[in-house]
């Protein structure tokens, strides 16, 4: 799946035109930079810096469910559930924020081989202030600590939007927010996009559904603690057959807002596998 079926002739293609390709713990440790392969760990990263003054990260990866509109896709009943696009965000950064966004991938590209390069800090845009937040597998769990902290600050509200299961200490955080009596609000998906009630086909489906499953119980004891949970909906979409009733698709973004003061954006999933072993 992804980058694992891509087949190499493709990365070829891409290095004969002068391309920079690398791999980051390549699933052979034997095939790569064997100093710095780990287990079970991957570059979740989704980062684009361009000429050093404007970066995106986000949830996107580069495949198509993550830019199309839900209205430029066409549907029936029989579509694959991966023909549907997802819902993601991701955050347009300019200023000195840009220099360390651009950091962290130079540090990451000098430990699989890349050569370094100079790094230029452009001057502030704006009036916001931004922190970046780098998580490194297991070495740290700073994203889990950063969710944390946010939410043990909330004196008003928090809302999330996230789409795989809730890391067991998330789920306590939002709990002992409730119990402060702040208000939380939840936004989730099906893993395995949905129409009128049953599951679009298509490969990894049934899999799929079973971890919907994983991921609405991990909501049950917020809404039984008065949090509200809303599952992403969609209907009546131009181009979409008006027998598919209400589509559930898929949320790929990761946000948290508090107190509408502070937020974060980013790779980083809610869940164990993003607290802990991802970078």
């Amino acid at each position: 799946i992804g980058s694992m079926a891509t087949p190499r002739s493709f990365f070829d293609e891409l290095r004969a035109a002068g391309i920079g390709v690398l791999e980051f713990n390549p699933v052979n440790p034997l095939s790569g930079n064997e100093k710095a392969w780990r287990l079970n760990n991957r570059d979740h990263r989704k980062l684009l810096v361009a000429d050093g003054r404007l970066a995106l990260v986000g949830g996107r990866n580069l495949s198509h469910e993550y830019y199309a509109g839900f209205d430029e896709v066409p549907l029936t009943a029989t579509s694959d559930w991966r023909v549907l696009p997802w819902l993601d965000a991701g955050l347009r950064a300019r200023g000195p924020v840009v220099a360390d966004l651009q950091r962290a991938f130079l540090d990451a590209w000098t430990e699989v081989g890349g050569a370094g390069f100079e790094i230029t800090t452009p001057p502030p845009e704006g009036n916001s202030a931004a922190r970046i937040v780098l998580h490194r597998g297991l070495c740290d769990a700073n994203t889990l600590e950063s969710y944390l902290e946010l939410i043990a600050s909330a004196t008003s509200h928090v809302y999330v939007v996230n789409g795989f299961p809730l890391a067991l200490e998330l789920q306590h955080a939002l709990l002992a927010a409730r119990e402060r009596g702040v208000r939380v609000r939840a936004l989730f998906g099906h893993v395995t996009p949905m129409h009128g009630g049953q599951p679009f086909d298509g490969s990894w489906s049934t899999a799929r559904t079973a971890a919907t499953e994983l991921v609405h119980s991990r909501l049950d004891p917020l809404v039984e603690a008065g949090a509200e949970v809303y599952l992403f909906a969609q209907r009546d979409v131009a181009g979409w057959s008006p027998a598919l009733g209400v589509v559930h698709p898929h949320v790929h973004a990761k946000t948290l807002s508090i107190d509408g003061a502070r937020c974060s954006v980013g790779s980083a999933n809610l869940d164990i596998t993003a607290s802990y072993w991802e970078s």
